[in-house]
């Protein structure tokens, strides 16, 4: 149960981000290399995902207090990998300011989702394709 509980809160902090929470979970840096964006977290408001591999899922998501089996870990990168998107993204807690004021506030919108820079993570399809992946592995995002 508690690996349900963790799987559920961490999938939850990704949903409010896909929704613009009022937590501002609104940004996600997308064209750095896995080098910059290891750096970059070091700074506590970015979160590191790397789903190169099933292992690198696995660690990545048990640094947010999600546990995943091995296969689950193998299938979440194996069919976010299916996407074609970049395996690594750094997930900003708070970077945009309250409730994504400077994404919102961008009057170049067309930017937000282009996988360049920094994103608006409901505009970008790194979302998408982290939730299709999840839910094809069996991996509860809700709780239903």
């Amino acid at each position: 149960m508690k690996h349900r509980c963790g799987v559920l809160l961490a999938l939850f902090v990704l949903a409010l981000a896909v929704t613009g929470s009022a937590f501002a979970f609104d940004c996600i840096r997308v064209s750095s290399s896995l080098q910059g964006l290891k750096s970059s977290t070091k700074s506590g408001n970015w979160a590191l995902f790397d789903l190169s591999s099933g292992a690198n899922a696995k660690q990545s998501l048990g640094q947010v207090d999600v546990e995943l089996t091995d296969e689950q870990a193998d299938c979440l990168s194996a069919n976010y990998l299916a996407s074609g998107l970049r395996p690594y993204f750094a997930l900003g807690f708070g970077v945009a300011g309250i409730n994504g004021v400077l994404a919102h506030n961008n009057p170049n919108d067309s930017v937000l989702g282009n996988l360049k820079g920094i994103d608006h993570l409901d505009e970008s399809p790194i979302g998408a394709a982290l939730f299709g992946a999840a839910a094809s592995c069996g991996i509860p995002v809700d709780d239903e």
